[in-house]
């Protein structure tokens, strides 16, 4: 086995990629998360930001399967020469399990939640299994579909007041996602349980644990300077301090993922032209700019963030950046 599957982080990447390319979603804009929706976390929030939070795990003994089937791999065993003996092995079919997400949007304004929060429901409500194209990790290439359900009546939560009393915060819209995994108990005692290295921002003092480091995705556009305003598409931006390099896209944009909270240097290069910019993750505005074509050469640098305005659904950068507003709630 080459690897050591993760399940249902694999199944929030998928979820992560389907809302991606199905409402469409700009990262760069729009953040999707998994954590607990508490007060604590909506606080934190700089962007709009789809969350599904996974609640509930439950057998689906309505496709619970008791027959057995024939294997002939499983059945393989090694000799003293560590070579292959043919062989076949019964085992039982997988059981079903139903992952169940409360998905819900954050925004600054609630006819941007409510729009956002439409678009979603939509893009999951078209599907009644997950595409095979969206699928990511140990979930891509199984032998069985991933059954979904979305907004339907019979989810675990019946009072949605208990849930976000649980919460500590007011009720907010929102809507449950059901997907339905297979699950071998045999196949999983063979694996190796290894848990997921966590970044520290300092040692645990007596009882105190270490604090965990949460990441960010962010991004934004690389534009000329002057008049223009011109996108710059083929600009390669670096993350210095973390040493990541992304190239911006046909329409100037970037985006970075999965980066701890801190500060940090963006760093813009072309050609031509270099800009870069202290920025705060996470913050607000981090386009770059480069030196203006027409002016003497000089290297760009811009001291504090400007602010930026949404961009429109075909992806385009905004027309002007004196037009942006707070996505702090």
């Amino acid at each position: 086995m080459d690897g050591v599957p993760g399940v249902l982080t694999d199944l929030d990447e998928t979820i992560k990629e389907l809302l991606i390319k199905g409402v469409p979603l700009d990262i760069s804009e729009i953040d999707v998360a998994f954590d607990a929706p508490t007060a604590e976390w909506s606080a934190s929030l700089a962007r709009p930001t789809v969350n599904c939070y996974l609640y509930h795990l439950v057998e689906n003994q309505d496709l619970r399967n008791n027959q057995w089937e024939l294997d002939r791999h499983l059945g393989g065993r090694r000799n003293g020469a560590a070579h292959e003996v043919p062989g076949v092995t019964r085992r039982r079919m997988p059981f079903r399990l139903d992952a169940c997400y409360m998905v819900t949007a954050w925004a600054n304004a609630p006819e941007d939640e409510h729009q956002l929060l439409w678009r979603v429901l939509g893009a999951l409500m078209r599907y009644n299994t997950i595409p095979v194209e969206c699928l990511k990790g140990s979930l891509a290439g199984q032998d069985w579909p991933f059954p979904t359900k979305t907004a339907q009546p019979d989810s675990p939560i019946k009072n949605p007041s208990d849930f976000w009393s649980s919460m500590e915060g007011p009720i907010r819209a929102g809507f449950h996602y059901i997907v339905t995994l297979p699950l071998d108990p045999d196949w999983l005692t063979e694996v190796p349980l290894v848990l997921t290295r966590r970044v520290r921002t300092r040692l645990g003092t007596g009882d105190s644990p270490p604090d965990e480091l949460r990441t960010v995705q962010f991004g934004g556009w690389v534009r000329e300077g002057g008049e223009s305003e011109a996108v710059v598409p083929g600009a390669e931006v670096l993350l210095v301090e973390r040493g990541l390099r992304v190239v911006t896209d046909a329409v100037g944009r970037f985006a970075f993922d999965r980066v701890p909270r801190g500060r940090y240097t963006l760093r813009a290069t072309t050609a031509t032209a270099q800009a870069e910019r202290t920025i705060d993750v996470p913050g607000e505005g981090y386009d770059l700019v480069l030196p203006d074509p027409g002016a003497p050469a000089a290297r760009s640098s811009t001291a504090g963030p400007p602010p930026t305005a949404p961009s429109d659904e075909a992806g385009s950068p905004p027309a002007s950046p004196a037009t942006g507003k707070s996505r702090r709630r």
